[in-house]
């Protein structure tokens, strides 16, 4: 049975091809005694079309009918960026009021949606295409979307998300008004090379106060590098020193001012990944001994390394038979590498050097290396350089390194005594926790080959990470300001290289010697870091000492907590803390400091934070739909309006919800327009009278 229009529907007695036949021979019929100019024409094809309707058998049907309501969606901002201002608490009563005065119509459904935080930033477009998934495209009102305006995947193309004649209204949350200072660098570099500039460009907006000055400061590591004034809304560049091989955090804070609505993006952090190009070593070799080869076979086995020697074969009160020229292969350079060259160096290695003179012509003679170049190595130590020194018996003596200017910076002192005999080295306490030596505890450092002098010392400075004799310091390091240092207090070590006695792990701990020396961060024992895992960020500290003091831990949203550690092992200590949103964490814990991002570093969210009719009105204009600020009053809501699917839907201070007049049938009931009896009895009559006619 088919409804054809309206409450009429027909219910055929036969096939509907057999009906058309039948129609066609009815009008022929029609034709052919309009020709014969017969007098039963129009009565033969009143006849034929009674017959057709009677076959037809037409039927009046009458519905119960059900409306369907319509639906909304409703879409929250629910992101970062709605926490300030006081807008997250406006989102709640403006939704709460729209949602009173959707159910009052009677007639709309509710589909509400939340845009949650992303490191992407506001995923408004995304959050609309789950919403439509799970809509009825035919009973679609309208799409209301509460937000400060600050989406990041919305373009005037996501207008052909929704059905035609759908619109999508933007209600902007947050006070025009507001004021927000932010920092940005257009140009940050994510590589550079250790020792060299690295040029960062900034920018600092702060809209309505261009031209104005604003302080700058900047930290690398942790460490404040320099503070200077820059003009808001003009770009500055400024050339960083990269420290250290691996990352470097650097971090840009503009000085906030009052009224703002957060001090979030008045910091920018990035990272850069210090890589060296090569690294050089000086190594100076006092005498000819064992273990120069093991020295040299070690440094030059390391691919990062550029290694320049220099072996002063003898001196002439050992060999009183050889002449002055006899003596060495090519005179020592010392003004070029002490003076000129000094700082091309990133590590200086004096193995088993001792203070000695060389004889003049005139009878005079002057040091090897004179007192002014030992003071130029002291200070290139403490501008950030690296010295290791592997000490031998001269070391207890008057031609002892320590009788020079590097006093300053060496952290062991000798005794004047040497001791001899069999012993194992041990790695102490320290030495157990710290990088360079950690790997080699446990019952490894038992089966140690045996070393037979070390070189008795006080330790005045640094930490002790190797025990010889009767307890006395075997190998000690120290931090002297930005440089760093090292000793061996023993000429033995070559042993373990030539594997005596069982060996032992020479090669790979002096290797991290070396590159503790030139700042790889991986070594360093004093060390903090935090880690997301899951909805937690995973502190852990790494310490010579025991840690007692709690880490302080500033959120993105500039919340502070103190969070106390746990004791893992000897040296490490660990604790977990709940997320507080995404962004950059500042860690501190004592003198040490860390930043660790979560997400992004600097989130899309914090980039701008002024709401902003700009980005949805292309959309909402696209649909015909209403942009209209809020601020973060309830009675500022536009009214609400149920126009057909159509017309006009928005206004001035209006939006509409389409109203689609959908419904279900629940019952329905047919009946015959006429009985078919009378139908096919007026067939005949007329039928019969066209006879009649015709008979006359």
């Amino acid at each position: 049975m088919d409804q054809i229009f309206g409450n009429l529907a027909l219910d055929p007695l036969l096939p509907v091809p057999w009906i058309v036949g039948l129609a066609a021979l009815i009008f022929i019929a029609s034709i052919a005694a309009g020709a014969g100019r017969l007098r039963s024409q129009f009565t033969r094809l009143t006849a034929g079309l009674f017959l057709l309707i009677g076959v037809l058998n037409p039927q009046s049907v009458e519905e119960d009918r059900e409306s369907l309501p319509d639906t909304v969606i409703v879409i929250e901002d629910r992101s970062d960026s709605m926490k300030f201002g006081g807008r997250d608490e406006a989102l709640t009563k403006i939704t709460a009021e729209l949602k009173s005065q959707f159910r009052e119509d009677g007639n709309l459904d509710i589909i509400t949606i939340s845009v949650p935080q992303n490191n992407e930033g506001t995923l408004l477009a995304s959050a609309l295409t789950d919403a439509l998934a799970g809509a009825p495209s035919g009973r679609l009102a309208g799409v209301v979307a509460l937000s400060d305006g600050r989406a990041h995947d919305v373009s005037e193309a996501v207008a052909d998300y929704l059905p035609d004649n759908v619109p999508f209204h933007s209600l902007i949350i947050g006070e025009a008004e507001a004021r927000d200072r932010r920092i940005l660098a257009t140009k940050a570099p994510k590589f550079g090379v250790v020792g060299e500039q690295a040029e960062y460009e900034l920018l600092v907006e702060d809209p309505g106060f261009d031209g104005e000055r604003a302080r700058i400061e900047l930290k690398l590591n942790g460490d404040v590098k320099a503070r200077f004034p820059i003009t808001i809304g003009r770009p500055l560049s400024i050339p960083l020193e990269i420290e250290r091989r691996g990352s470097n955090t650097v971090e840009l804070t503009v000085e906030g001012v009052d009224g703002e609505l957060t001090l979030n993006n008045n910091l920018f952090v990035s990272e850069i990944q210090g890589v060296r190009d090569r690294l050089r070593v000086l190594l100076i070799t006092g005498e000819p001994h064992n273990g120069g080869r093991a020295w040299r076979n070690l440094l030059k086995s390391d691919p990062a390394l550029d290694l320049v020697q220099f072996t002063i074969l003898t001196s002439r009160s050992k060999y009183t038979n050889a002449g002055e020229r006899e003596l060495s292969l090519i005179q020592f350079p010392t003004r070029q590498l002490f003076e000129e060259r000094l700082d091309e160096f990133d590590l200086i290695i004096f193995d088993q050097y001792e203070r000695r003179s060389l004889s003049r012509r005139e009878g005079r003679s002057r040091p090897t290396i004179p007192p002014q170049y030992f003071q130029n190595i002291a200070h290139y130590v403490e501008d950030g350089g690296a010295l290791l020194l592997a000490t031998g018996p001269a070391f207890s003596t008057q031609a002892s390194l320590y009788r020079t200017p590097l006093v300053s910076v060496l952290p062991a002192r000798p005794t004047g005594d040497i001791l001899t005999g069999a012993f194992r080295p041990e790695l102490n306490a320290k030495g157990q926790r710290h990088p360079i030596t950690s790997d080699f505890q446990g019952n490894e450092d038992q089966a140690w080959g045996s070393w037979y002098r070390v070189i008795d010392n006080d330790p005045i400075g640094g930490d002790v990470l190797m025990d010889g004799p009767e307890g006395v310091p075997l190998f000690v390091i120290d931090k002297v300001r930005d440089g760093r240092v090292a000793m061996l207090m023993s000429d033995q070590a070559w042993l373990w290289a030539k594997g005596h006695n069982g060996g032992g792990p020479y090669r790979e701990m002096f290797r991290r010697t070396a590159h503790w020396l030139m700042g790889e961060p991986e070594l360093d024992a004093e060390t903090l870091t935090g880690v997301r895992d899951g909805d937690n960020l995973v502190i852990t500290r790494r310490s010579l000492e025991d840690v007692n003091d709690p880490v302080v831990v500033i959120a993105p949203d500039g919340s502070s907590r103190r969070v106390t550690l746990d004791r893992v092992s000897d040296g490490l200590y660990r604790a977990a803390l709940p997320l507080a949103g995404q962004g950059a964490y500042r860690l501190s814990n004592g003198d040490i400091s860390a930043i660790t991002a979560v997400g992004a570093l600097n989130p899309k969210e914090y980039k701008n934070l002024l709401p902003t009719k700009d980005i949805l009105a292309p959309l909402s204009n696209a649909t015909n739909g209403i942009i209209k600020s809020v601020g973060l009053d309830v009675s500022a809501l536009p009214d609400i309006r149920r126009p057909k699917a159509g017309r006009q839907s928005s206004g001035k201070n209006w939006m509409g919800l389409i109203a689609h007049e959908a419904y279900t049938v629940t019952q329905s009931r047919r009946t015959p327009l006429a009985p078919g009896i009378f139908l096919f009895g007026l067939f005949f009559l007329f039928l019969t009278w066209a006879w009649r006619r015709e008979g006359q």
